[in-house]
């Protein structure tokens, strides 16, 4: 699925025409055409040289090939050009490193350029191929912002689940747990920098999408719109959790802090007074009592459990615990 289509250019990933039913696959034809779509591997030589040998403006290709990109929508014409994040399933990758997708919908032609592979679009194609894939270039639009959002909720369902652990857990190893919500806050954060900018580009789509979107299109757009809104609420919340969570670790830590120096403090009160008489009767000067008496150090032994009974009963009666 991730090779090159055969007889097509090195950065052509795909290419499919949806003039008929179902969408036939392209094999050797890059010429631009309504009801086409051609997906892209964007740092590949000789994609930005077709692109102006299309006619594409320079603007468009500098948005379509650059490296940094936020979520955005611009309508361009008859056209227009929306770009979104997905996360990175790919191997030995962070989801939250979310990957950028590019689509360009010009001159009736659907567009779209990678870096690494979408497990979204691979889904899509895999539906191509299997003739259970979209019947239309704007059906195939709808399908590719609902599969960025399946893998989005899939992560974040990881996330919840995770939390939801370590609130149930004991927090005895604090150590540890500190250090799975640290990465837990990082992965959120990075998600909710694209969520965010998503949710606004995809109202603006949604509100432009009369254009080019039958009725029944424009109604599951507006669906994932609403689906992309509750995935940043979820995430504002999983945010939200993290904080209280860690605040919760914080005044476990102060508690036991406090009440291992309460008993410090109760055990030093306690051993105070033992300490001084010890400290007096242990001078070796004469003139101390019981020197020449051996029954003297077991009084004095017998004496010093006493004070500490009457400390203890006493600190008991003051209700110190």
């Amino acid at each position: 699925m991730n090779q090159a289509v055969k007889d097509l250019p090195e950065f052509v990933v795909d290419a499919w025409d949806f003039s008929q039913t179902p969408a036939a696959k392209i094999s050797n034809d890059l010429n631009i055409a309504e009801h086409r779509w051609f997906h892209f591997q964007r740092h590949i030589d000789g994609l930005e040289q077709w692109l102006t040998e299309q006619g594409i403006p320079e603007p468009l290709r500098d948005a379509c090939l650059t490296e940094d990109t936020r979520p955005r929508y611009d309508r361009i014409g008859d056209g227009f050009l929306l770009i979104l994040r997905g996360v990175n399933t790919n191997a030995d990758a962070e989801p939250e490193d979310m990957l950028s997708l590019r689509i360009l919908f010009y001159k009736g032609m659907l567009l779209t350029f990678r870096k690494r592979p979408f497990k979204a679009i691979e889904t899509v194609r895999k539906r191509l191929h299997d003739s259970q894939g979209p019947e239309s270039i704007q059906d195939l639009l709808v399908m590719i912002i609902e599969q960025l959002n399946v893998r989005i909720d899939e992560i974040l369902d990881v996330v919840e689940e995770r939390l939801e652990r370590l609130e149930a857990d004991e927090l005895d190893d604090t150590s540890a747990t500190q250090t799975v919500l640290t990465t837990l806050h990082r992965r959120l954060l990075r998600l909710n920098r694209f969520i965010r900018p998503q949710v606004a580009a995809l109202e603006k789509f949604a509100a432009d999408a009369g254009k080019w979107l039958n009725v029944e299109l424009q109604q599951w757009l507006l669906n994932e719109r609403d689906t992309t809104q509750r995935l940043l609420e979820s995430l504002d919340m999983m945010l939200e959790q993290v904080w209280m969570l860690r605040e919760h670790i914080q005044q476990a830590v102060a508690e036991k802090m406090n009440r291992n120096t309460y008993w410090l403090s109760v055990i030093a009160g306690v051993f105070l007074p033992i300490s001084f008489l010890t400290g007096v009767f242990g001078i070796n000067i004469g003139g101390m009592p019981g020197v020449e008496n051996t029954d003297a150090f077991t009084i004095f032994c017998w004496v010093l459990g006493a004070i500490a009974v009457v400390e203890f009963l006493l600190l008991r009666r003051l209700r110190f615990w």
